[in-house]
């Protein structure tokens, strides 16, 4: 017995890197604002995501800024859709955080089915085929984010991919 899948996309790769492109501009304004991470370690991290990204693993990006004690600050988290189709595509703004000495600016990306199917040594073997800069192991992290109001931010889409920010202060 076998079957087969046909998945129709209105997007492509060029589209991907233009939305994780303005999640960058983001991530660099609130490094540079919460003075947690140089510009290395955002394009590092960028890099890592837009793999992730492009082979379709990820359903959502969360940036969790700590104080010094751990606690949550501020978050935004970006939601992935496939079917963007008509959303606007703002620009990256809104994203004076405040600075944080000893804190933490952290990025937990929530992988799909997909990913978490594979083995511990296809994913090393993956990490390691793209050259990325981290083994994105599974977290414990809490993203409920309890006790922070949240908004609705940008929205970034190229065709019919896009990330949908909502921020939590």
């Amino acid at each position: 017995m076998s079957s087969s899948v046909t998945r129709t996309t209105t997007f492509t790769v060029a589209d991907i890197r233009k939305v994780v492109d303005r999640f960058a501009a983001d991530f660099s304004m609130k490094a540079q604002a919460t003075g947690l991470r140089s510009r290395e370690s955002v394009a590092d991290t960028v890099t890592d995501l837009r793999v992730f990204a492009e082979h379709g693993y990820l359903i959502d990006v969360n940036l969790i800024l700590k104080d010094h004690e751990g606690k949550v600050l501020r978050a935004s988290v970006y939601e992935v859709s496939e079917s963007a189709i008509g959303w606007s595509n703002d620009r990256p703004g809104n994203n004076m955080w405040p600075r944080t000495p000893d804190g933490v600016l952290k990025v937990v990306a929530n992988m799909n089915a997909a990913w978490w199917s594979k083995t511990d040594a296809q994913k090393a073997a993956f990490v390691q085929s793209w050259g990325l800069h981290s083994s994105w192991d599974a977290t414990s992290e809490d993203l409920s984010f309890n006790g922070l109001s949240s908004t609705p931010g940008q929205r970034y889409a190229s065709n019919g991919y896009g990330w949908a920010r909502t921020d939590h202060q």
